[in-house]
């Protein structure tokens, strides 16, 4: 048996350049929501607040709530990371008022400004099927984001229903 001394094995994933656009999500945010639920709706629009942690520099955690046109209180959770293994944004989003788990996987723009996150969700104007949806988070500024989801139509396009501005408070 060796007496000598072993430097310790680290173990686990660094956070890389690609986790670094994690951080622009990370803080305290006063929301801004205008939300269509069909072409001759008229717009809604709710408010509310999020908080996003870092965990390790792998992960962007949210958790908030927002009142919703009803005056109802709606409560969430997020999570976005990069995964090295599979080479993507992958994350995910869950709600109190939906017993669906959103799976997203996303990529990221060239300027760096944007993400695009796709996934499949509940078809909400047909009971029991699928449909494809998109999320897109522009940074404006440091103080300042944007999220417009969107759903798939039969023609393949993104027809946006929701738009959520966040202002951070922290």
């Amino acid at each position: 048996m060796s007496t000598e001394t072993q430097e310790p094995v680290e173990m686990g994933t660094k956070p890389g350049a690609e986790h670094e656009w994690l951080q622009r999500l990370v803080g305290e945010w006063r929301t801004e929501a205008e939300m269509t639920m069909g072409p001759d709706s008229p717009p809604m629009k709710a408010t509310g607040t999020e908080s996003v942690k870092s965990m390790g520099g792998l992960w962007a955690a949210g958790e908030g709530t927002s009142t919703m046109p009803d005056g109802s209180v709606m409560e969430y959770r997020s999570a976005l990371g990069y995964d090295v293994s599979f080479k993507e944004y992958r994350g995910c989003w869950y709600a109190s008022m939906s017993s669906h788990l959103w799976k997203r996987t996303g990529t990221l723009s060239a300027d760096g400004n944007t993400m695009t996150l796709d996934c499949v969700g509940p078809n909400m104007e047909i009971d029991g099927e699928t449909a494809n949806y998109r999320d897109v988070i522009q940074v404006v500024d440091q103080d300042h984001l944007i999220l417009t989801s969107s759903g798939e139509d039969q023609n393949g396009q993104y027809i946006p229903y929701m738009t959520v501005h966040y202002y951070r408070t922290k």
